[in-house]
């Protein structure tokens, strides 16, 4: 993941400002002020088709994503993802026509209201002559850009494993044998039953302590 230093808006001085810091890959805004934010509602697996389209209709959007270790066909990868699936912040410009994100590809609707209108969210106001507060979706967008939903920075933990899986320990009592994975436990750990005396006796250690018989051959 690159480092290099990109564009974002700073809540220690309420403007914009250069700083390195890890950022996904997606546009933010250009700024949060100065328009009206509202929650629009995608089609399932729709955000970046809808944001797309918001956008060339002269919308300003904001799709806030995450990122996660997924494994497929054996094999760990990274994967981005929406941190709010089937949602996208849309914002208005002052006399901006309301209306014509209705006909937007991916677009379901909008968030509304206990009243039916549409929600909007609420823009910070300024405190007996106090400087505004940051808006919460800047403070939302720094959050990202420090790489707080980057779930792949999270310390290794070893390789992940499926319940019915051969494997053969390589550490402990029970080195060189081999056991069956039953369940994925948290903090890299994994859950095994190893055949003794034609009784399977569960066994609890790291991921890192096992070894598929592929790979073992």
């Amino acid at each position: 993941m690159s480092t290099a230093p990109r564009f974002a808006l700073s809540a220690d001085i309420g403007q914009a400002h250069y700083f390195a810091a890890p950022i996904l890959n997606h546009n933010p805004p250009e700024t949060f002020e100065g328009l009206t934010w509202f929650v629009v509602v995608c089609n399932p697996k729709c955000e970046r088709r809808a944001q797309l389209g918001l956008r060339r209709a002269g919308y300003q959007t904001y799709l806030p994503q995450t990122k996660r270790w997924v494994v497929h066909a054996r094999k760990k990868e990274e994967r981005e993802s929406p941190l709010f699936p089937r949602y996208i912040f849309l914002g208005i410009k002052p006399g901006q026509d309301f209306f014509k994100m209705r006909g937007v590809d991916g677009v379901e609707g909008l968030v509304r209201d206990g009243y039916g209108s549409p929600a909007r969210i609420p823009a910070p106001e300024p405190r007996d002559g106090q400087e505004t507060p940051i808006h919460p979706l800047a403070r939302l967008l720094e959050r990202e850009l420090a790489g707080e939903f980057d779930f792949t920075r999270l310390p290794d933990l070893g390789p992940q494993y499926q319940p019915g899986e051969v494997v053969r320990l390589t550490a402990g009592a029970f080195t060189d044998l081999q056991a069956t994975v039953t369940s994925m436990l948290s903090k890299g750990r994994v859950e095994v039953v190893v055949d003794m005396l034609s009784r399977g006796v569960k066994v609890r250690l790291k991921a890192t302590e096992l070894q598929r018989l592929e790979a073992a051959e």
